[in-house]
């Protein structure tokens, strides 16, 4: 199965590549409404997760679509 990842908080989850755009949906709307969202996310080994999704109190959600370079490894930057 094909997944992107979504850091949810601190919190990492994986989601297949079918449901991402859904997911995304769903997490902006309850960031922007105030709302708490039911999300099936998956765990490190694909195993499905119901995940309460807190959108009132969420600072940031960000989903990995795996762009290259990463967002840690932009050209010409250094730690």
């Amino acid at each position: 199965m094909d997944t992107k990842r979504i850091r949810l908080g601190n919190q990492v989850w994986k989601v297949g590549a079918a449901e991402v755009a859904s997911v995304a949906a769903t997490v902006e709307a309850a960031m922007a409404e105030g709302k708490v969202v039911k999300l099936t996310l998956l765990t490190g080994d694909d195993t499905p997760a119901t995940v309460l999704f807190n959108g009132r109190v969420a600072d940031v959600a960000v989903i990995d679509d795996g762009a290259v370079p990463r967002p840690t490894e932009i050209s010409g930057s250094r730690p």
